[in-house]
């Protein structure tokens, strides 16, 4: 434990702090020092949090880029711009990005917990607990994204040669339990104030995390009441209501980072064009523009929010526990309190909650709304508070509205596919992810359609 706590590893997305941990590379020990050494585990939570802040980056740009929120810059690839209007052939970046990425980070959870486990007896319970909890809750939540993307995952991997693939399914049920056992395992013991200050990530609030977690993966589950009693424990208010995660130099934002160049993405206009006129949302994410236009011609604004290359990544945004729960509470029919809910989001203004997240500052709903139209007000206001977060794909096909490929110049709206293309690494390694085995998913034929998840 004195060299423990020698060595403050103060983690930054993707930088580790200047302590010498003695490993050729801190994101990928061996075996031996996983399970022999202290300083490897401490490693390993520090590229865990780095390989999930690139795992997560690469869904949201893939999921905003085939769905209406960004469009190619002029400088990006043919690749991009295809993929802006639904194309995504097999074999290109953009289909195999999120799966390569989402499972460098389900490897290292995986050797973050047999690493915890193997030295049990070397670490402080409370450090344990939150390096446990950890990993727990961020390969629940890279799987999570896994299945955002691609119609089946393989969801056991850890020393498995030919990992199987799954449908949606039975790999929520995984990414569920996961995300119980991170929050069993911060109940049982609370993390230490070492991991807390220097393991996690500053500006990450755990138990927060995992549950609007919970929440979120009980609602693509259609479990109400799950979704509901997992958005009532997340903070809305005050600092800790809040994750980011932060990118002191050298690191770069992942989204300053594809602001130009041949990965080049922007916000549609139409996002911003498309609200309520008195909606401040916008200034949130993007600053207005007149002349910006992509590749093939789309109106674009600029990255406001991540303009700056050190500018911070929210993990999430607290009002997504308010949208979750309005959801719950409207389909099981309590309609007041729904709506009570929805206009706290809707209301929300510059200084409310003390916390920098999208102030709408929209007045309440002037009167009580149906079931139905409660839920299209809903997600429209998802669609605004929670920009660039990926969850956007997820909603239209929830609404069943993907409307299918949207050639320039015309502009998309909701969703423009349903899922990716397998990966073509996994393809060539796995016998269970051949062509023959695994045929990549079929899209709908006519449109607005919903997408199968079997």
């Amino acid at each position: 434990m004195h060299r423990l706590k020698q060595c403050a590893v103060v983690l930054a997305a993707v930088a580790l702090g200047a302590c010498d941990l003695d490993l050729q590379n801190p994101n990928a020990p061996t075996d031996s020092q996983v399970t022999t050494s202290v300083d490897g585990v401490i490693a390993l939570a520090t590229g865990l949090q780095g390989r999930f802040a690139t795992s997560y980056s690469n869904y949201a740009y893939t999921a905003g880029l085939v769905t209406d929120e960004f469009a190619s810059t002029t400088a990006a690839l043919i690749s991009i711009s295809d993929a802006e209007q639904g194309a995504v052939p097999s074999g290109t970046a953009i289909a195999d990005n999120v799966f390569n990425s989402v499972y460098r980070t389900v490897r290292t959870a995986d050797d973050l917990l047999v690493g915890s486990d193997a030295l049990s007896t070397q670490i402080e319970p409370g450090t344990r607990s939150g390096l446990r909890a950890l990993a727990f809750a961020l390969k629940a939540e890279a799987l999570g994204e896994a299945l955002q993307s691609y119609q089946k995952i393989p969801v056991v991997t850890f020393g498995v040669v030919a990992p199987v693939y799954v449908g949606r399914a039975e790999a929520l049920v995984v990414v569920r339990a996961l995300l119980d056992s991170a929050a069993n395992t911060i109940a049982a013991t609370a993390p230490s104030a070492f991991f807390n200050s220097s393991i996690l990530t500053p500006g990450v609030n755990l138990p927060n995390t995992v549950q609007i977690f919970r929440a979120r993966y009980a609602r693509m589950a259609k479990d109400d009441a799950a979704s509901l009693a997992a958005a009532n424990l997340v903070a809305r208010s005050g600092p800790a209501a809040l994750s980011v995660l932060t990118f002191p130099a050298p690191a770069v934002n992942p989204y300053a980072a594809v602001t130009g160049g041949t990965q080049g993405i922007g916000p549609r206009r139409q996002y911003r064009l498309s609200m309520l006129p008195q909606d401040q949302r916008f200034s949130y994410f993007v600053a207005p523009s007149t002349t910006a236009i992509g590749r093939i011609g789309a109106l674009l604004d600029n990255f406001s929010r991540y303009a700056s290359p050190q500018a911070n990544l929210p993990v999430y945004l607290p009002d997504e526990a308010l949208l979750i729960k309005a959801e719950a509470l409207a389909n099981q029919g309590q309609l007041a309190p729904a709506q009570a809910a929805l206009d706290s989001v809707r209301t929300d203004c510059t200084g409310g909650r003390g916390i920098d997240d999208p102030k709408a500052c929209l007045p309440p709903l002037a009167s009580q709304l149906t079931q139905a139209e409660l839920l299209t007000e809903i997600y429209l206001q998802r669609r605004y508070e929670l920009f660039g977060t990926g969850l956007r794909w997820e909603d239209v096909r929830r609404r069943s509205a993907i409307r299918g490929p949207t050639a320039a110049p015309a502009v998309p709206v909701d969703g423009q596919r349903c899922w990716l293309p397998y990966a073509l690494g996994d393809r060539n390694a796995n016998p269970n992810a051949t062509f023959a085995a695994l045929p990549d998913p079929v899209e709908p034929a006519a449109f607005p359609a919903g997408c199968p998840t079997t």
